[in-house]
């Protein structure tokens, strides 16, 4: 039985007060089922594993390479504790579809040597930066496994609402692509609005249209992982907006709580909605096989 895995961040923890021990008991107590946080230094990651896995807590491990021997130094460390799943930021940014290729490809060899899945993040200021060049890259590396962070792609290309048919399509393409979630909501100007103002209701609700289709596609897969993660990544300031006074204008860990309850539900949606379906056990949407 697949199961979806509801992640919180601990960058979103980082103005939280208390030790991370503290931190990690509250993300329990809230029902969270993992975290994320960078997971390379040796010291850093024996003690994150040793105190997650005390809580029965995952962990998404995020890592920001700029070689291929970066990647492979830090799965010496890794390798010995393992992760849920490693995330890569990679914080290069190639002119060339040659030149990213090439990197990609060696990462992908390295990713081959582990047992936990390595996923490419779509970010800004990252190789992925771009929408339009991750989907050139899609159509050259179509077993590209990627981690989803739309609210980068909103954002960064000042996406419209409403959409336009070809924007949506684009990021479709992505989701077929994507083997798991960071969770926030943007604008066509802000990366992460509050979830409750009703300004940003038609984001939100673009958002969970998002991220159902993408976990549709993911159930439709044959042959994918037990599990399917989703983070909640709302970020201290700068990511989260202030006013005057340098105070947030939301609470992000209320709002936290608020998206775990709002991707359960989708994730509910879909499984219900496979059931009643069986036509929903073929790859949605005519998602090409080379996605796969």
């Amino acid at each position: 039985m697949r199961e979806f895995l509801v992640f919180q961040s601990l960058w979103a923890m980082h103005t939280e007060p208390g030790p991370l021990e503290a931190q990690l008991d509250r993300i329990v107590a809230a029902g969270f089922d993992g975290v994320t946080d960078h997971y390379w230094k040796a010291a850093e990651v024996a003690r994150l594993h040793a105190a997650a896995a005390a809580r029965g807590l995952q962990i998404e491990g995020q890592l920001f390479p700029q070689s291929v021997d970066d990647l492979a130094r830090a799965l010496e460390v890794i390798s010995r504790y393992g992760c849920h799943h490693l995330t890569l930021q990679a914080d290069v940014r190639p002119r060339t579809q040659a030149e990213a290729g090439r990197l990609i490809e060696g990462w992908q060899r390295l990713a081959e040597q582990v047992d936990f899945p390595i996923l490419l993040e779509t970010h800004r200021y990252r190789l992925t930066s771009d929408l339009l060049f991750t989907l050139d890259l899609l159509a050259h590396m179509p077993d590209l496994k990627l981690l989803a962070d739309l609210s980068h792609y909103v954002v960064g290309r000042e996406l419209p609402e409403p959409g336009a048919a070809d924007d949506d399509e684009q990021i479709r393409t992505i989701l077929r692509h994507s083997w798991g979630f960071h969770g926030r909501v943007a604008s066509s100007e802000q990366v992460q609005v509050a979830l409750d103002f009703p300004q940003h209701r038609a984001w939100v609700e673009r958002f969970l249209g998002w991220w159902r289709y993408g976990i549709e596609d993911w159930l439709a897969r044959p042959n994918t992982p037990q599990s399917l993660s989703f983070t909640c990544e709302l970020g201290p300031p700068p990511y989260a907006i202030t006013g005057a006074d340098g105070r947030e204008l939301s609470d992000r860990w209320a709002e936290a709580l608020t998206m775990k309850t709002l991707v359960r539900n989708l994730w509910k949606q879909c499984l219900d909605d496979q059931l009643s379906s069986p036509v929903l056990t073929a790859p949605i949407k005519n998602a090409p096989s080379s996605a796969r």
